[in-house]
């Protein structure tokens, strides 16, 4: 199926394709909208949560209409918007302290957010010359990114939070034979979880080498993130279309970005992961790709509700699913068999016994009885139907159903922060990028390539 047949439903031609593209549009502004509010309410304000509501009611109605390729002008709204976040609520909170070089990584992604408008601006050459240019710029903006990533986790010391505390705990421990879901924790802020790694166990595998390099895991879970975006990156410079590349760089640069590498949150081994995939199915690479969900779902444990989303997908398909689950299964099996009891404990029952948050990002705690709990699996379930019926069975369009299922499922979910919220932000404009790119790509490509494996 073509793009344009996808956005037109009944119509066809030049109205339809700008129908998709108004409607992609939408969906942009309504990701990057996410990502801004979430970074200046991180845990819940009344009007945060509106702010929310109808960013995923805009986004559900775009995705109804038909999603296409956003418009230049769609873009640049987007990375201004991205820019003014920046400037409202840099990543300056909960750290022990913050120096200089924090306050130059802001500015890193700043420099970056504009370099990624470039190939946006009036041409100042053509053909080649122009291409080389584009690159040079694109270019210039990813080591602008890897430059912010590096300066704000060397500029922050010491997050105040219980996620750098544990993970920094258990990426060390686990080297000394220890086993990370039976350690009790020194550098846990008071009143935070301090006796129990309540994630799965990729979370503090992948960031060993950063650890004892470096001496802190962010640096790890960031390169990552980064790894992922190179590949947006350099899939969407191939393809030469003129807005794939903004918005390829534009994932790494979202409202938020800066705040989950500097609090160590694993969203960001989760964006660099599953973005990754997608790019690799996009290139035929669906083996590879299997070893990057196998990846994401190691690491987190609300990634299993993707899994039958990426099931049916024809370029990933239920074999592929199956042989993902069975990979991060093969990842948690030593922990598991080590002392079963204590890794259902901390990566299970803790999430399941868990009161409602009254500061989560959500409608949880403002709905009744049992409602929250049907409210959250209805949501999920219609984010789930509008996914499989409206979205392109292209790599760029699973990657926004993934981030559609997850923006859903996190405005009912009883513990929704920005992290959450931040990695459905990302995998939506990461899809658009690739939705982009595609129309140049596969003119040179054969269509197979999407619709292999089952």
């Amino acid at each position: 199926m073509s793009t344009v047949a996808a956005v037109t439903g009944t119509r066809s031609g030049w109205a339809g394709w700008r129908e998709g593209s108004r409607t992609a549009d939408v969906a942009l502004v309504a990701a990057v909208v996410i990502a801004g509010s979430v970074s200046r309410h991180a845990v819940y304000t009344p009007y945060g949560v509106v702010i929310l509501l109808l960013c995923v009611t805009a986004l559900a109605a775009a995705v109804w209409r038909g999603v296409g390729v956003p418009s230049r002008a769609g873009v640049l709204a987007a990375l201004a918007l991205a820019v003014l976040a920046q400037v409202i609520k840099p990543p300056y909170m909960n750290v022990a302290g913050g120096t200089w070089l924090l306050r130059a990584g802001v500015w890193a992604c700043m420099a970056a957010t504009v370099l990624a408008a470039a190939p946006l601006l009036p041409a100042v050459a053509s053909g080649a010359r122009r291409r080389r240019a584009v690159a040079g710029a694109a270019l210039a903006a990813l080591g602008a990114v890897a430059v912010a990533y590096a300066l704000v986790v060397r500029g922050s010391t010491r997050p105040l939070i219980d996620v750098w505390g544990i993970l920094q705990g258990a990426s060390l421990g686990v080297v000394h034979g220890r086993n990370p879901y039976d350690m009790v924790f020194s550098d846990v802020p008071p009143g935070q979880v301090d006796d129990c790694f309540n994630y799965l166990p990729a979370t503090f595998l992948v960031p060993v080498p950063s650890r004892l390099l470096l001496g802190d895991v962010r640096y790890a879970e960031a390169a990552v993130l980064l790894a992922g975006v190179v590949a947006l990156v350099w899939w969407a410079l191939r393809s030469a279309a003129p807005v794939a590349t903004p918005l390829a760089l534009l994932v790494g640069v979202l409202p938020g970005a800066l705040y989950g590498v500097q609090q160590a949150w694993n969203e960001t081994i989760l964006a660099g992961a599953l973005v990754g995939a997608a790019v690799l199915l996009a290139r035929g690479r669906a083996g590879w790709a299997v070893v990057c969900v196998a990846l994401a779902l190691a690491t987190k444990q609300h990634v299993v509700l993707l899994l039958p989303l990426w099931a049916c997908w024809p370029a990933f398909g239920p074999r592929r699913a199956v042989a993902a689950a069975a990979g991060a299964a093969a990842v948690s099996a030593p922990w598991v068999l080590l002392d079963f009891d204590r890794f259902r404990h901390c990566v299970l029952d803790f999430f399941l016994d868990l009161p409602a948050r009254t500061d989560s990002l959500s409608v949880w705690h403002l709905l009744p009885g049992p409602l929250p709990a049907v409210a959250a699996l209805a949501l999920t379930l219609a984010a789930y139907a509008l996914a499989l019926s409206r979205v392109e069975r292209t790599p760029g369009g699973l990657l926004l159903a993934s981030g559609l299922v997850l923006a859903a499922f996190a405005l009912a979910n009883k513990q929704s922060f920005l992290n959450q919220w931040l990695l459905a932000a990302q995998l939506l404009v990461a899809g658009l990028a690739l939705t982009a790119a595609a129309p140049r790509i596969t003119a040179r490509r054969p269509a197979q390539s999407f619709s292999t494996g089952a």
